[in-house]
């Protein structure tokens, strides 16, 4: 699943009096506010708002199939065809302004909903009021556990939000199939594309609810570019049903406008464009050319090399355009610290007390001495050689999603079913976390890489990840497997303190699968638009190991790496900074520079290497640079081969890209051959 289906609606019946329940169908109303209900959920729990709204409002709620009238009918398995049936029913009512509430499974189908209303028809709801679940950011996006839940965890929550259930065994199994069913369904949920919205969000929780904290409520920040609200009421999971009045107060509030004061809209009719702010200059790239750093570019290089910029946080920062000037700045510790990343990839504007102390075992925010200790430590760990013998593992990764791939048929999205899974799991495996978690980080570790400044739910990512790692510390100071945090433990355990641990765990799941599956991504989405250089690869004429760097290299998704900040006056390229101010690298600028190598616009798999810095340099070299290059030299040519006569099914104009993110790619390929 990638956000949003791209296929039309299932065929059958989708309209309204089948899919909606209305206890008030009215002539001419103001707004019409769409509840979904939770999982194994009735649409009637919400006929009672119809009371409490004002006049002129009309509630209808989702009637899911397997319940109610539609007893008879079996559950969906699929979001995608259940948000595609909805999004259906709704299309016959977008004369009249919509608002969309969900709670628990129901936010998700909301928001999916939501997507396909202005993905497919440009109309956008007056709001999207969602409750009790984390955002898409934070649903699972690894393979669905091995084993299913058994019933009684399957029925808890119902019956603790309908006692009938608890006290009638037989009206239990009577819905015990469609609980089944809906908690399969989210099981096999995996947004790996959630599109931002530009509809005010508001998300409600109960403030004794164990399963959607605070943290997680605050993820939902970051799938709109317009207002967002947080609102605590008391209670647990079903709160909704004592604080019923409140709560319909305030959502009636916030489809008028009422989150914070900024309007929500009055009218459902074809959404107008989002009024997004450009690109920043240090992460723009070509509106021509997907693969190219922005035209600025080759102009800066040649009148202006150096130039200030404002970061999204409102810091101030200059960039370096050429090569020659980037490798000195990467590489000179006296003058440049990566101090200034402590607080993350993009920093704010230093405090007046200053950074606090960098966060233990984070190696790049250290000191050239402490940073060179702990390098060595993991050198051995990322060498050639240990890449050589992971290669086999990495080959039997690929092949087994291919076959997959092959044996479902076409269409595929490349992205969720080929370029995220391998590098995770081959990232996962080699540094010791179970495969089982692998969900469960990778939200939390897409949220940390975005370059929003959505600071509340990356702070409750950060404490997320804390969280886990300490814990993944514990188990492996008592079972150090054969990876990397257990040769860590047990080759330099008096060394390293837990949080030390902890701290190299983290830099590495931040800085580790991520620019891989993006180099992945794009790499075959360049071939695939580059029939001669793909028809090279795929021969054989091209070696593999120059391919990789050639990829590397002509792709650059890490835009500048780490900030740098000087610690004194110092002048580059005529131009003065001052000791204190950041500075970036523009590497696919450098990357691109005529002094580098001729003829570096353009794409040659069969290019002698080049001394890029796409993968760093010196004391900043990355640490995984032969795994990305064992991963592409496996993949790439095995895609290709397997997959003969490979094509987009799309435009490569309605293809998304994520400029804003700290490794740039493409969030879906959904290919044919």
């Amino acid at each position: 699943m990638t956000g949003v289906s791209a296929r039309e609606p299932a065929a059958g019946r989708t309209d309204a009096s089948r899919w909606l329940l209305r206890r008030r169908v009215l002539p001419d109303p103001g707004l019409r506010l769409i509840c979904f209900p939770h999982a194994g959920g009735a649409a009637t729990f919400f006929h009672g708002w119809q009371d409490r709204v004002p006049p002129g409002t009309e509630v209808g709620a989702v009637c899911y199939p397997g319940r109610q009238n539609r007893i008879a009918e079996p559950p969906l398995i699929s979001m995608d065809d259940l948000a595609d049936q909805v999004h259906a029913a709704l299309r016959t009512l977008l004369d009249r302004p919509l608002a969309l509430f969900g709670h628990s499974m129901g936010a998700v189908v909301a928001y999916e909903v939501a997507v396909r209303l202005a993905e497919r028809d440009g109309a956008a709801p007056v709001a999207l009021l969602v409750s009790g679940h984390g955002a898409p950011y934070l649903c699972a996006a690894g393979p669905p556990p091995d084993t299913a839940a058994d019933d009684r965890e399957i029925a808890e929550p119902a019956m603790a939000a309908d006692p009938a259930l608890r006290g009638s065994p037989q009206l239990l199994d009577l819905v015990m199939p469609v609980l089944r069913a809906d908690h399969a369904l989210l099981r096999a949920y995996r947004p790996v594309r959630t599109p931002r919205l530009t509809v005010p969000i508001v998300a409600y929780r109960g403030a004794d609810d164990p399963r959607a904290s605070e943290d997680d409520m605050w993820s939902w920040r970051a799938m709109t570019s317009a207002a967002f609200r947080l609102r605590t009421l008391p209670g647990n999971h079903f709160y909704l049903a004592t604080e019923e009045a409140g709560l319909v107060a305030d959502v009636m509030d916030a489809c008028r406008g009422g989150a914070n004061g900024d309007a929500a809209g009055t009218a459902t009719g074809p959404a107008t464009a989002a009024t997004a702010s450009a690109v920043p200059l240090f992460v723009r790239r070509s509106s021509a050319c997907p693969f190219d750093p922005a035209e600025d570019f080759a102009r800066l290089r040649a009148e202006r090399p150096v130039v200030r910029t404002t970061l999204p946080t409102g810091a101030r920062a200059w960039i370096v355009t050429r090569y020659a000037d980037a490798r000195r700045v990467i590489a000179d510790q006296r003058r440049f610290s990566s101090r200034a990343a402590v607080n993350g990839p993009v920093p704010p504007p230093e405090p007046p007390e200053g950074f606090p102390p960098p966060r233990p075992g984070v190696f790049y925010t250290y000191e050239p001495e402490e940073h060179g200790r702990i390098r060595r430590m993991l050198t051995p760990e990322f060498s050639a050689q240990r890449a050589r013998v992971l290669e086999p593992r990495a080959e039997t990764l690929a092949d087994r999603h291919l076959d997959a791939i092959e044996r479902a048929g076409p269409p595929a999205d490349l992205i969720a079913d080929f370029v995220l899974p391998v590098p995770r799991l081959l990232f996962l495996e080699l540094l010791g976390v179970p495969l089982r978690d692998a969900g469960r980080l990778h939200h939390d570790l897409a949220l940390l890489h975005d370059f929003h400044p959505i600071h509340e739910a990356q702070a409750g990512a950060f404490r997320r990840l804390d969280a886990y790692l300490r814990e993944l510390v514990e188990t492996v100071r008592a079972t150090p497997g054969d990876n990397v945090l257990g040769h860590l433990a047990t080759a330099h355990g008096a060394e390293l303190s837990d949080d030390e641990l902890a701290g190299i765990a983290c830099q590495l799941l931040l800085a580790g699968y991520a620019t891989i599956a993006g180099t992945l991504g794009l790499s075959l989405l360049a071939l695939i638009l580059d029939p001669v250089q793909a028809e090279l690869v795929r021969d054989g004429r091209a070696r593999p190991d120059r391919m990789a760097e050639e990829l590397i290299r002509h792709l650059s998704v890490v835009a500048f790496g780490k900030v740098f900040q000087a610690k004194q006056d110092v002048t580059i390229a005529g131009q003065n900074i001052a000791a204190g101010e950041y500075v970036l690298c523009h590497l696919p600028s450098a990357n691109r520079d005529p002094a580098l190598a001729a003829g570096l616009d353009r794409l040659d798999v069969t290019r002698e290497p080049t001394s890029h810095l796409a993968l760093g340099h010196g004391a900043h070299h990355c640490l995984g640079a032969e795994l990305a290059r064992m991963e592409l030299r496996v993949c790439v040519p095995r895609v290709l081969r397997r997959l003969p006569g490979l094509c987009l099914r799309v435009p490569v104009e309605d293809l998304r890209f994520t400029p804003l993110n700290a490794a740039y790619g493409v969030e879906s390929l959904p290919v044919a051959w």
